[in-house]
């Protein structure tokens, strides 16, 4: 009986310190509420009534329930989801989380760490229809140089990269193909191939000076196939990106090259004589399914390649000098006139040890985040074999690094020479053609060319960029191909069609570029600004029509992509501005 009712005391005093058990329930849950995540568990072919399995009850004793439904748990908590084999009489496929593919079992164990989507996704019955698939592709830039010449130095090298969303469209919201098992999104540069390219004396010599522009760097494989500086080849698989909003297919380093095609798509005169190029190659993205390698979806996109303005005044400046007039007459004239202002000839400076000058790339001693680098690498480190050339009037101590970017030494003398203002171009701080990329290519061709700026000129590149006296006087080159410094949608259009932030949803961090080419917007940051509005340079509606076939495609109008039939097969086809936050 003691024992009795000293329980019935400590039992009463426990209660008493410590409240009700419906009083402990909520104490936990207020103490839990700031570290949970509430989770959403839907459905695609059917959107309702499939029953999930979920292992694990939530903070409100809620466990297994039928879609669409939420369950809220403590961040860490892991727990299984496991989907019928079929539902409707359509077999499961896949889940996906946040519409980027998670595994192709009908179970998926996840660890809850945010406020994320799964979708047990189902397809048709056997020998029903097949998924239908939307590719939305752009280019990253809308415009690539590439030189004719690279015996001598090197601007930039063959670097193309081209980015594509696969949206699975069909009853119920859209979603994102991501990494799958069933399918692979493949690209291919039509205009170029293996063979086409070793034959073209232009790409050859790129093929026999690249190893020695960068040591080690081989730019036909093994087996035959030509490669870019970070193994891309000329058709392939494209890689998949995912970021916390959304996920994309890109392939980076394609070696794109102009070329000699014989129609009226070779625009691009040569600047050393030589026939016109197409500039503007196509690049076909397809959705693939890997079992049958049936083609699921197919879009064409444009990859643009051409030759900068650099040869169009260096090889006549070598001429005024008395040297030949080719890219080597160029390279002792450039040489000679940097020796002026930085002690260095640089045609002095043998990479390899063969005894000729060259070739080499200005980035090793000018840092350029085009190549990938946030400082220059130096010249002895890159070349650790390097000679002086006789005649030379400079020593291995005056060979170093520069504090400066390669984009601002290059901007800055062409802008403020007195030399470049009286004998060439008086106006060259606003006449982006002269380099970028100059030879009739005429690159910037979106929209903003219709359309006209507050003192009623059409609206050019320096409307948005600044001119370099301008650029130059913000410092806005000691931080160059940067977002902090590349000019956004907002400066005009308002925040309300602006790009993202570090550190917002939707911001992509590629660690290059500006704003643009960083944001996805649109449905939860998960569509990229370029998935609608196009490459930048060629943004919808472009003067060039090749810019325009993958929108006129999907919704019969250039402009950027605005009926929502492209994506939701139960809305609007009546062409309208989307949200786009």
């Amino acid at each position: 009986m003691k024992r009795a009712l000293y329980a019935f005391l400590a039992i009463s005093a426990m209660l008493a310190a410590c409240g009700t058990e419906q009083e402990l329930a909520a104490q936990s849950q207020a103490e839990t509420a700031a570290s949970s995540y509430t989770i959403t568990i839907v459905s695609q072919n059917p959107s309702s009534g499939v029953a999930i399995t979920v292992s694990r009850a939530d903070l409100y004793g809620r466990a297994s329930g039928t879609t669409e439904f939420t369950r809220t748990y403590t961040t860490g908590t892991a727990l299984s989801l496991t989907a019928p084999s079929s539902a409707s009489g359509a077999p499961f496929q896949k889940w996906q989380k946040n519409g980027v593919d998670l595994t192709s079992s009908t179970t998926a164990s996840i660890t809850v760490s945010a406020q994320d989507r799964y979708t047990a996704m189902y397809g048709s019955s056997s020998g029903g229809s097949s998924p239908t698939f939307k590719i939305l592709a752009s280019n990253d830039l809308g415009m690539h140089c590439a030189c004719p010449s690279f015996s001598t130095f090197m601007l930039l090298p063959p670097y193309n990269t081209l980015r594509a969303q696969v949206f699975q469209t069909g009853a119920g919201e859209p979603s994102l193909l991501g990494a799958s098992t069933q399918y692979k999104v493949t690209y291919d540069v039509r205009e170029n191939t293996d063979a086409g390219l070793k034959a073209d004396p232009y790409f050859a010599n790129w093929i026999q000076n690249s190893p020695k522009i960068f040591p080690g760097f081989q730019p036909v494989r093994a087996d035959g196939r030509i490669q870019g500086l970070g193994g891309a080849t000329l058709s392939g698989d494209m890689e998949v990106k995912t970021t916390p909003a959304t996920t994309y297919f890109e392939k980076a380093g394609i070696p794109a090259y102009p070329v000699v095609t014989g129609t009226a798509t070779d625009i691009m005169t040569d600047p050393l004589g030589g026939p016109q190029r197409t500039p503007y190659l196509t690049g076909r993205i397809q959705v693939v399914e890997k079992a049958t390698g049936k083609v699921m979806a197919s879009d064409d996109v444009t990859v643009p390649v051409a030759f900068g303005g650099c040869c169009n005044c260096h090889v006549k400046l070598a001429g005024a000098y008395g040297k030949p007039t080719t890219p080597a007459g160029s390279f002792e004239t450039m040489g000679m006139l940097h020796a002026r202002d930085a002690r260095i000839d640089f045609s002095k400076l043998d990479p390899d040890g063969d005894g000729v000058g060259g070739p080499i790339r200005c980035s090793v001693c000018h840092w350029d985040p085009a190549m990938g680098e946030s400082k220059a690498p130096g010249f002895a480190t890159t070349y650790p074999s390097y000679k002086i050339l006789p005649g030379a009037t400079f020593t291995s101590a005056d060979v170093r690094t520069s504090q400066y970017s390669f984009s601002d030494v290059l901007h800055r003398f062409h802008a403020q020479s007195s030399a470049v203002l009286t004998s060439y171009d008086a106006n060259i701080a606003k006449n982006c053609y002269d380099c970028h990329p100059g030879n009739n290519v005429n690159c910037y061709r979106d929209t903003h060319t219709t359309k006209t700026n507050a003192s009623g000129q059409q609206i050019w590149c320096t409307d948005c960029h600044g001119d370099l006296n301008q650029r130059i006087a913000q410092n806005q080159m000691a931080n160059p191909w940067s977002a902090q410094t590349l000019p956004t949608c907002a400066q005009c259009h308002g925040s309300s069609y602006g790009e993202k932030s570090p550190g917002q949803s939707g911001w992509l961090n590629t660690g290059i570029f500006g704003k643009y080419l960083n944001s996805a917007g649109h449905h939860g940051s998960k569509v990229l600004c370029s998935s609608c509005h196009g490459s930048p340079h060629g943004l919808n509606p472009s003067t060039l029509a090749k810019d325009n076939v993958q929108n006129i495609a999907l919704q019969n109008d250039a402009r950027a992509i605005g009926k929502c039939t492209v994506c939701h097969g139960d809305q609007s086809s009546t062409w309208q501005v989307p949200p786009h936050n």
